[in-house]
């Protein structure tokens, strides 16, 4: 109701009075307070590795020759807002979420945003500086889901593990836990996706519109920095190859596909 103390300030007490019970017996309330309309959006994301859908287990071949499988694979995203055609960011989630390709719902968010035509979708890979030193937490910020180092270091932002015989690991293992909140080694990634065609896209309460969001594990090797299996089998910690490591995972998602119905 901001901006109506100034007609009670040159109205007499019975016409404030007669003007108060007025708004009160209205049906509706007023325009400006009432909420945007929403409709639902959905997130899928599908993990591949270039053309092929990712599969725990099965061998993929990294831009640099070397064989490698997959048996862990997630990343924390949050702030999730759309672009609208006037160009505005409209916020739509500020939850954190666990994306796992261990656990196939995960990789599905049931959203809502206001109604309206969108060019873009923008959402933080990672969790951001404030969260990683607010002391235990809950939901998909648990320590106990395996995302936390410990008070200094912070979250993992980004898991990535697996089996290849470019590995001089033990077992051939390699092992990237991508974090780091600290400047220079920020791991914090924000990133704005285009449709394809480039096209708008719209949000209705009368309709379901989802998202299909493709992440590329291979750009982890190549997108940005060369980082290849035999030289760097493993990151555990905050630094350079951390840091290298989501630059090149930045990369990683594209919008491969929107469905209205």
């Amino acid at each position: 109701m901001k901006g109506l103390s100034s007609y009670f300030f040159y109205l007499p007490y019975g016409a404030c009075l007669a003007f108060l019970l007025l708004s009160c017996n209205r049906e509706n309330s007023i325009e400006w307070e009432r909420p945007a309309d929403r409709g639902e959006l959905k997130i899928v994301f599908q993990h591949v590795v270039k053309d092929a859908p990712l599969s725990f287990g099965d061998e993929y071949l990294n831009d640099w020759g070397e064989r490698y499988n997959v048996h862990s694979f997630k990343y924390y995203i949050h702030d999730i807002q759309l672009i609208s055609a006037e160009g505005d960011a409209v916020s739509v989630s500020s939850d954190y979420f666990l994306v796992d390709e261990g656990l196939p719902a995960s990789k599905q968010l049931e959203l809502s945003a206001p109604e309206g035509l969108y060019n873009a979708i923008v959402y933080t890979i990672g969790v951001d500086s404030a969260r990683n030193v607010s002391g235990a937490q809950t939901g998909a910020l648990d320590p106990t889901l395996g995302m936390f180092w410990t008070w200094n270091t912070g979250y993992v932002m980004a898991k990535l593990e697996g089996h290849s015989p470019a590995s001089p690991g033990v077992n051939q293992e390699f092992s990237y836990h991508v974090g780091g909140f600290k400047w220079p080694y920020i791991t914090i990634k924000q990133v704005m996706l285009l449709p394809p065609d480039t096209q708008a896209f719209e949000v209705s309460k009368k309709k379901l519109s989802t998202l299909n969001i493709r992440a590329d594990v291979n750009a982890w090797f190549s997108y940005h920095i060369p980082i290849r299996i035999a030289e760097n089998p493993a990151s555990h910690a905050p630094g350079e190859l951390a840091k290298k490591l989501a630059d090149n995972y930045e990369g990683m998602f594209s919008v491969s596909s929107i469905k209205t119905e």
